[in-house]
């Protein structure tokens, strides 16, 4: 089976979900080409990973104002529109897949003039995310025009009726699918549950970046620095466990467009000596900074969009074996209440959180036992091994074609 898969983003940096779906796909036997923008003038075709995966980005232009219009992913751009109808006609698709809604009309319109079934994934729920970044964020004049909540709103409503098939990460989010017009057969659960289990699990070296810390106690961050994260809020936190443990330190590894004010926060209060800022590292990299903290930090604050998603890295603490301090909110809530992996406190209350840390950081034989819980429930139930059968086999029933057919057979001997 030939598989075009649509990411908006720049390969692979902040592509752990759609990594572990391509990789899948690969696994499962399937050919994959996978279409996304150039905003860092890479090379336009490589082979990635072990399997039949090839990377095609879109051309890269000299002048680079030019070339971030070129590559902006909005449905309606036409390099996009090209992009995706020559590799779908090339490559002889089967299914198309793509993430997150700017560029799902795009993949949807194509599909249906190659007579291409699509698969839409709802990682991101993105009316609310843009709900949130209007809310919380800082949005420029551009964004009034690219932006517009209520907009994405009307596509999403316009997509999730007419696709053929579409996944989403949480059981709220499937419940919002449902009300806004999908119909429930077409919907599948496909988790942000991890891909590396036994890596996660294994020791790990202590990082250099960490060295310097010592034995000082140490939560740790990893994500996008935006504003519903609640990066900043940890950051406040900090400055009262501090006033109890001296020795107390945050670790965030991740970037974004909330650095700066999150920047001026830890001069403000002056924990420069205490905040380790790291920025982004390749995602095989983070499993040795999950297993040298002592906890997990999950504070997303009180917004529509995270009401209904799920964070991959709830799951990647707790294959680690790091117990997890989270925001009391539904998703987060439900996984930790039903797995005792971690702890929780109000969204954006920073004086809760920060009385939780102290206790955990207090008490190393709660953070054995939790960390231990989490473990578990991710080796018996929140493993990508399950996910990634469901998303294979419902690409495969939307293409009609299994691995080792004499259908799929002939089909990878005439793409290969």
């Amino acid at each position: 089976m030939n598989v075009v898969y649509v990411y908006q983003g720049e390969w692979p940096k902040g592509a752990t979900r759609v990594a572990k779906q391509v990789n899948a796909l690969s696994r499962s036997g399937h050919r994959v080409d996978l279409v996304c923008r150039n905003y860092g003038r890479a090379r336009r075709v490589e082979r990635w990973g072990d399997g039949d995966i090839t990377v095609r980005r879109l051309p890269a232009f000299p002048l680079r104002l030019l070339n971030r219009i070129a590559n902006f992913p909005l449905f309606l751009n036409p390099v996009w529109v090209w992009a995706v109808w020559t590799v779908a006609r090339r490559s002889h698709a089967d299914v198309l897949i793509v993430a997150d809604l700017p560029l799902a009309p795009t993949v949807f319109w194509v599909g249906r003039m190659l007579g291409i079934p699509v698969h839409y994934d709802m990682a991101e729920v993105y009316p609310e995310f843009l709900k949130t970044l209007w809310s919380v964020g800082h949005m420029s004049a551009l964004d009034h025009v690219v932006r517009s909540p209520r907009a994405a709103a009307l596509l999403e409503r316009y997509i999730v009726r007419r696709v053929r098939s579409l996944s989403v990460v949480s059981e709220e989010s499937r419940d919002r699918a449902i009300a806004i017009g999908a119909k429930s057969d077409r919907i599948v659960l496909v988790g942000n549950t991890p891909e590396n289990v036994r890596m996660l699990s294994t020791p790990q070296p202590v990082p250099e970046e960490l060295a310097r810390l010592g034995g000082r106690p140490r939560a740790v961050f990893v994500g996008t620095i935006i504003a519903d994260r609640g990066v900043t809020e940890s950051v406040e936190a900090l400055r009262d466990v501090v006033d109890e443990i001296p020795n107390a330190a945050l670790v965030i590894v991740g970037d974004g467009p909330d650095r700066p004010r999150l920047l001026r926060t830890i001069e403000r209060l002056r924990l420069r000596d205490h905040v380790l800022f790291l920025g982004w590292r390749e995602h095989h990299t983070l499993t040795a900074f999950y297993q040298h903290a002592d906890v997990g930090l999950l504070p997303f604050l009180d917004t529509p969009h995270v009401r209904i998603t799920m964070a991959n890295k709830l799951f990647d603490y707790m294959a680690a074996g790091l117990p997890v301090l989270g925001s009391d909110l539904p998703p987060i809530r439900r996984v930790l209440e039903e797995t005792r992996a971690g702890l929780l406190f109000p969204p954006g209350d920073h004086r809760t959180q920060a009385r939780r840390l102290v206790e955990l950081f207090r008490d190393p034989v709660r953070r054995r036992v939790l960390g231990a819980n989490g473990r578990q429930a991710v080796a018996r139930k929140y493993s990508w091994k399950i996910d990634a059968a469901v998303l294979v086999e419902r690409i495969e029933d939307l293409a009609g074609r299994r691995p080792g057919t004499p259908e799929a057979a002939s089909l990878v001997g005439a793409g290969s």
